[in-house]
């Protein structure tokens, strides 16, 4: 809401929005405890799948409003952001309320042993769990292979299209953004019955083809078969891979828990541009695909693999 009173062209702008984005991520570790704790393993799929089309919702429709608002009155663009936001924060609080101290008792011990309560700091619980810090490395490698959604493939575009490429990229956007809603609730059905980790290995293999392929791909048609394989990857992903990490975490340690593991992940995403964007200048970004598409088929069979584990 300060940004609302700030000019466009005064850094202070730029530190608030730096400020907001860290805040924000201060916040996402209570988000996904408190959702944790508002779902048993029986409706936890659901409930993600649910929450994650809520999120994409969001996104389709944010941008469009943001950016009529951006061009003909900057002010109203965070102001709306904040009364949004206190709205949603004033829902949870009448409507959800405080879970944390939520009793043991109400977990049946024999059938979510893992989510019982437990004593030691978040590293005790992690080495106690190792399982948690391999899924955490395999997934680190998922996001390193998805950040070339947005690095190596408008580069491709570019490189294809001239002018034109970024426009193109654009459409893709959106078509990712209207494929996630619209196949979230049927993945969702489909996968229900199937082992979480199990679902993201599917993921991971549906990467392994989609990003892979992309050192192929030269026609329009083919960019977008492609995304719409990348997308059924990503969404089986992100619902399941909130899913393992709640199931198995004492309820003690799932703030702390979801603090750390996208730690690990998310510096798939840090890292990957500058890796890949140097691979790039030395070879070509059909190669950098073809890395790209290794990387993640080795994960994906580490996922299989950690099924295994699991049992």
């Amino acid at each position: 809401m300060l940004c609302a009173s700030i000019k466009s062209s005064s850094m202070l702008l730029v530190h608030l929005l730096i400020l907001s984005s860290i805040l924000y991520s201060i916040s996402s570790p209570a988000y996904d405890a408190l959702l944790a704790d508002i779902t048993v393993p029986k409706n936890r799929q659901a409930s993600y799948s649910l929450s994650y089309m809520g999120w994409n919702l969001g996104y389709a429709i944010g941008p469009i409003l943001g950016g009529l608002l951006f061009k003909n009155a900057l002010p109203f663009l965070f102001f709306g952001d904040g009364v949004t936001t206190l709205i949603s924060m004033i829902l949870v609080a009448t409507f959800i309320g405080e879970t944390k101290g939520k009793k043991d008792q109400e977990i049946n011990s024999e059938k979510r042993p893992l989510e019982i309560s437990q004593e030691g700091s978040v590293f005790h619980i992690l080495f106690q769990r190792p399982i948690l810090i391999f899924f955490a490395l395999i997934l680190f490698c998922y996001d390193f292979v998805y950040a070339q959604w947005g690095f190596a493939l408008p580069l491709q575009l570019a490189d294809l299209f001239g002018k034109n490429g970024a426009a193109l990229y654009g459409t893709l956007a959106s078509f990712n953004g209207i494929l996630v809603i619209i196949l979230t609730p049927l993945l969702t059905k489909v996968t229900k019955k199937i082992p979480a980790i199990t679902v993201m290995s599917i993921g991971g293999f549906c990467y392994v083809l989609s990003f892979g392929s992309l050192a192929f791909v030269h026609i329009l048609f083919l960019f977008y078969l492609d995304l719409f394989i990348m997308t059924i990857g990503e969404i089986l992903i992100s619902i399941n891979s909130s899913v393992f990490i709640a199931d198995h975490t004492p309820l003690s340690h799932r703030g702390r828990i979801s603090a750390i593991i996208p730690i690990v992940t998310g510096a798939g995403y840090v890292v990957s541009p500058l890796v890949i964007g140097n691979f790039i200048s030395y070879a070509s970004i059909k190669d950098a695909w073809f890395l790209a598409g290794a990387i993640v088929f080795i994960a994906a069979c580490l996922m299989s693999l950690l099924k295994r584990i699991d049992n």
